[in-house]
């Protein structure tokens, strides 16, 4: 099977992530967000996303004495920062967080540990922001049953949370089952001791996996999930309340994997990762019961896609899926085992394109360059790995700095500040211009800033922006290169900035609703793509100039 051809079935994002900017957004032994004197961060956990550019991910900072639980990020793409840190909320005092968290596009869903005022200790559930959704003891709506643990949050983008959780009939009682809670109501996607559509009997008690995955809005949802059966193989595949049969057959263990479906005479063995979004595009990673050398596999919409033992991007798979993860776009990351000299190394793609493995240099410093002396020896975190809607790759790895290995939370893409284009001609400081950006790409948000930089101080300058890109051209009367095309607007005053002291830079706080376009103005739409340019005085040659260009993709 070629993978290219199998595997990439995605929509128009872009794709060339290893074009993208690679960036370490926070490092372990950095200063603890927050600021608390003597507190550096000492471990980093899971990462999420959302779908209007947000992102973030857990970590634990310390003193050598104390250990508090925070999330860092920002929920509409800007600058990260600290958002979220264990508190006293009533009677309860959180503790610890769990790894695992989700994003909507205001709230965060996470699973701290608490005390309460009671005497109860090490309470485990789920939160929404400062409120809680489930928390160990507490009774289920509509049932005498209580729930005993909370595991594995997430959240759809308006804000509706689901979790893993345990059942029992006794408060405080061991666990004797498990569902799937949705909602702040918590509804029962999938519980223990019911049978569903397709499934040949009902679910175990350790019914759903923890491997579960929602659509951005919550249409849809997959998952594997354990059958009460004597089998030993006995785990299946679901998807939106019912088991998932592909070419007539229920996708579970022991069972044959039609030919229609890329099977070669072997069974289903296990299952792992999945996704699935809000079209329905969906994957999910196990075994088969073949030989061990290409037992592994990808399926996406139904057929067996990629294997291993198969090459990508040069590449060859060998071993173990270590993460994955597909978002609305239909964009699919993964991390595999390949094939280096007498030895494997993990290896990060986004669909048919290596992004990074084991060995290659990564930025260190944050200047979205890679530094010499750091290179990744290890992709981290369980179910770490996440997409943006614009196809930037989120992950923890450690790297080797110089000999000391420390964690870092990476993104592979430019989310929030767009791609760089076109090459500036230099002006009088000897520096060609650069163009950037900073605040939020979400639309809705309206804290878009543009930034122009090297600039020769104490000079007139402007942003002109268009819909169209070019790749460079002499601009008429200027020293400068022209990297828009077709209708130019201009921003008017007051948006024209005058260079002061010997910064060599200016910005603009730009009003997203009255968005210059030729003479007029218009909003700026989600979905639209706008390149962007700034125009300066300088003191040499034809007395102007212009910085490269910036491409920015809004949502």
């Amino acid at each position: 099977m070629v993978f290219r051809q199998s595997l990439l079935a995605v929509s128009t994002a872009a794709l060339a992530s290893s074009a993208f900017s690679q960036t370490v957004l926070l490092r372990e032994d950095d200063p603890a967000p927050g600021g608390a004197p003597g507190f550096t961060i000492s471990s980093i956990g899971n990462t999420a996303v959302n779908q209007t550019g947000g992102y973030a991910c857990t970590l634990n900072v310390g003193d050598g004495t104390t250990s508090i639980s925070q999330v860092w990020g920002d929920l509409s793409g800007g600058v990260g920062a600290l958002i979220r840190e264990e508190g006293v909320f009533g009677t309860l005092t959180q503790t610890s967080f769990e790894t695992f968290l989700g994003i909507s596009g205001a709230e965060v869903a996470y699973s701290p540990n608490c005390d309460d005022s009671a005497g109860s200790t090490g309470l485990d559930g789920v939160w929404l922001d400062g409120s809680v959704i489930g928390i160990e003891e507490m009774m289920l709506p509509g049932s005498t049953e209580f729930l005993s643990f909370g595991s594995r949050p997430g959240s759809t983008q308006s804000g509706e949370p689901y979790f893993v959780g345990g059942i029992t009939d006794t408060v405080g009682g061991s666990t004797q089952g498990r569902a799937l809670f949705y909602g702040a109501g918590l509804t029962q996607v999938y519980r223990t001791g019911v049978t569903y559509p397709n499934l040949p009997a009902a679910l175990s008690t350790a019914s759903v996996d923890f491997d579960f995955r929602f659509s951005a809005n919550g249409t849809h949802n997959i998952t594997p999930l354990d059958l009460d059966t004597s089998a030993t193989d006995d785990g299946c595949m679901a998807i939106d309340g019912a088991g998932l049969v592909l070419g007539g057959t229920l996708v579970r263990e022991a069972e044959a994997i039609p030919v229609s479906v890329g099977g070669n005479g072997e069974a289903w063995d296990n299952f792992d990762f999945c996704g699935i979004n809000e079209a329905g595009d969906y994957f999910f990673t196990g075994d088969t019961d073949a030989a061990a050398t290409n037992d592994e596999f990808i399926v996406r919409n139904g057929m067996i896609v990629v294997r291993e033992g198969d090459t990508v991007d040069g590449e060859i798979l060998t071993g173990a899926i270590e993460g994955a993860f597909l978002n609305e776009q239909n964009q699919l990351a993964y991390i595999w085992d390949v094939v280096q000299g007498t030895g494997n190394v993990e290896a990060l793609f986004l669909d048919d394109e290596l992004l990074l493995k084991e060995g290659d240099g990564v930025d260190w410093d944050g200047d979205g360059m890679v530094d010499p002396g750091a290179f990744v020896t290890n992709f981290t975190g369980i179910s770490s790995l996440t997409v943006s809607p614009t196809g930037s790759v989120y992950f923890t790895a450690d790297v080797d700095v110089n000999g000391t290995v420390l964690e870092g939370y990476f993104r592979i893409g430019d989310d929030g500040f767009g791609t760089n284009y076109c090459t500036a001609a230099p002006n009088s400081t000897g520096m060609p211009g650069v163009t950037a950006a900073s605040g939020s790409i979400v639309v809705a948000t309206n804290i878009f800033v543009l930034e122009a930089l090297k600039l020769p101080s104490n000079q007139f300058g402007i942003f002109v922006t268009s819909m169209t890109s070019n790749p460079g051209t002499p601009a008429i009367g200027s020293n400068g290169i022209l990297c828009l095309g077709g209708a130019i607007g201009r921003f008017t005053l007051p948006s024209q900035i005058v260079n002061s002291g010997a910064g060599g830079a200016f910005s603009l706080n730009v009003d997203l609703n009255a968005f210059p376009q030729g003479m007029g103005t218009v909003p700026v739409m989600s979905g639209q793509t706008w390149f962007f340019q700034a125009w300066h005085r300088d003191n040499v040659g034809l007395g102007s100039n212009f910085t490269d260009g910036l491409e920015i993709l809004f949502l």
